[in-house]
């Protein structure tokens, strides 16, 4: 059911937004009804074991391929609404840095200030010199879809996971076909985060690059810098003081580098007056329990449990994706009860919902009863293996 309300957050909103409200919740109830029946079939796949192969994953990258063929160039002809103005932002902020200007003195097609910060910008430059900054998002899903295979324990789970957050949820359907960098913004904090973890089994001179890489990606929303307290919890537990002091040092220094030269010639000030902008989003919460303030703090309180509590990756995105949630849902839901241009924007809980997804399909792969053996499987038919599962569920 966890999985339902990830996916409903970030699904009902569009749906609402284009359908009747009486087609909105048929096709509400219908996607948690594929979710629930798509999880017994993972329960039965993984059990079995079941080979799946790299060619589904190559066949749902080329029907989000086709939806992007189909969907970007309506999407700059903004037919169905305004449009989004993501990817204009990223445009328009490099057109402005290739001109030698101030890129957060600029406007979008909607007249809003553009919010990427550059780290954003950085990793946006090669396909801005190309002439097709949308392009970006191929090479990063690509990677996303490798990153999955490799996090969690089985094929079936990752191919779950892909299809029903990416392909089956028009929140983020919508953002990857507009060009938004939202969820590639996600695809990459996560693939370098993974990095990151990954080289802490290997030698410094791994985890240096790591480090480095870590911190561009962190540089291109203010939001990611929560993953840093739940970060360093992990990579405490892993290696020794003075190494993780070093590659924190080195995260810091390389987020600096890319986003203060920006800011010049006055970069603090600057950089302080880019980021109030974001406290516009707060005006419709009550200023007396000044949430400017107290929902960040909050979110840095639950993140701090994470020293308390043995680390992992899994258990990383689970701090993340609850940090994230109690600094980005007040406004969110506010924005849905006050603010009729704002009504739908429940794609801001995409860092959120895709967090929690990652760790609660990991968390089911552990829960989940282990596999047959060969012998196990040729010996038990399917429905003596139904009887099994049913049963290992009801001792849970």
């Amino acid at each position: 059911m966890s999985l339902c309300a990830a996916w409903i957050l970030t699904s009902a909103a569009p749906l609402l937004k284009y359908l009747s409200p009486t087609r909105a919740a048929a096709a509400i109830t219908l996607g948690c009804a594929a979710i629930v029946l798509a999880m017994l079939w993972l329960d039965h796949a993984n059990r079995r074991q079941l080979q799946i192969g790299l060619g589904w994953f190559l066949l749902l990258f080329l029907l989000l391929t086709a939806a992007f063929a189909v969907l970007y160039p309506i999407s700059l002809q903004h037919t169905l609404n305004r449009g989004s103005d993501r990817e204009d932002a990223l445009r328009i902020e490099l057109n402005a840095v290739h001109h030698h200007q101030y890129p957060y003195a600029t406007r979008t097609f909607l007249g809003n200030p553009p919010t990427p910060l550059p780290g954003a910008m950085l990793l946006a430059a090669p396909f801005f010199a190309i002439g097709h900054i949308a392009w970006q998002n191929f090479l990063w899903l690509a990677l996303f879809f490798a990153f999955t295979l490799h996090f969690f324990r089985y094929r079936a789970t990752a191919l779950l996971f892909l299809t029903f957050f990416l392909l089956l949820a028009p929140g983020h359907l919508s953002d990857f076909t507009s060009g938004g960098d939202y969820l590639t913004n996600f695809f990459y904090v996560t693939i370098a985060i993974t990095l990151f973890c990954a080289s802490l089994r290997t030698s410094i001179y791994t985890s240096i690059p790591a480090a480095l890489f870590l911190g561009v990606t962190l540089s291109s929303r203010i939001i990611y810098a929560l993953v840093l307290i739940p970060l360093l919890a992990l990579t405490s537990q892993r290696t020794s003081r003075a190494r993780t002091a070093l590659l924190f040092l080195l995260v810091l220094l390389s987020a600096c580098a890319v986003t203060l030269p920006v800011f010049t010639p006055h970069p603090f000030p600057k950089l302080l007056e880019q980021l109030q902008q974001n406290a516009l989003k707060l005006r419709y919460i009550p200023r007396p329990i000044h949430p400017q303030i107290s929902l960040p703090l909050l979110a840095i309180l639950v993140s701090c449990v994470s020293f308390f509590l043995p680390m992992n990756l899994t258990r990383l995105f689970l701090f993340f994706s609850a940090a994230t949630f109690i600094l980005l849902a007040p406004f969110v839901l506010t924005f849905a009860l006050y603010s009729d241009k704002l009504r739908y924007a429940f794609f801001y809980l995409s860092v959120s919902t895709l967090s929690f997804s990652l760790w609660a399909l990991s968390r089911y792969e552990n829960l989940a009863p282990p596999p047959l053996s060969p012998l196990e499987s040729e010996k038990l038919g399917d429905g003596a293996i139904d009887r099994n599962l049913a049963s290992h569920r009801h001792e849970r």
